[in-house]
């Protein structure tokens, strides 16, 4: 089973007001996978449901708001069903569907689209089991970095030309390449 996770806190936006794209993201995973789950905190859950309209979803509301993309995906893959879950950021500008399903056919522990020399860990699929592992490994550790989550799964590194992954702005410039600047991937 396949389960799509969005993350409806990334970057301190919230994609639940009218003119944010959470909507349309929901719209273009649902065809891909099994299930939409969409990470939130307690107070935003009409504001989300009330943008995702007719995607079918169900809501993993986060315990502490404004934790991290690492907390929100520690608590969405614990609601999610599938067995690997495509991680998205609910105010990407595009969902590219055609990586997604190269992706989840890599996917071992995870698998990592890599474009300008830069990984997207937030347009990638993970195994559900191990993320939520070095997740919570990560978290007890006192880090919230993305790299640190990554840094325990070794994935799989998918190169793809996605220009639209590139301009969301958690990745323009943010996402370096985890060899040479890995302490941007924090939060």
């Amino acid at each position: 089973m396949r389960s799509a996770l969005l993350l409806s806190e990334v970057g301190g936006a919230d994609p639940a007001t009218p003119d944010a794209p959470l909507g349309r993201v929901g719209a273009a995973v649902e065809p891909v996978v099994d299930e939409v789950v969409v990470a939130c905190s307690r107070g935003q859950r009409a504001r989300v449901a009330n943008a995702l309209g007719d995607v079918e979803h169900r809501l993993a509301a986060d315990p502490i708001a404004n934790d991290g993309p690492v907390a929100s995906i520690r608590t969405g893959v614990r609601v999610a069903n599938g067995d690997a879950v495509a991680v998205v950021a609910g105010d990407v500008p595009t969902v590219d569907t055609s990586l997604l399903d190269d992706l989840f056919d890599a996917c071992d522990a995870a698998a990592v689209p890599r474009s300008d020399g830069r990984l997207h860990p937030l347009h990638a699929v993970y195994d559900a089991d191990a993320v939520r592992v070095a997740c919570e490994r990560t978290l007890a550790s006192g880090s919230g970095r993305l790299y640190d989550v990554l840094s325990r799964l070794d994935p799989v590194v998918v190169d793809a030309e996605a220009p639209d992954v590139d301009a969301h702005p958690l990745t323009a410039g943010s996402h370096a390449d985890l060899t040479t600047a890995t302490d941007r991937l924090g939060t």
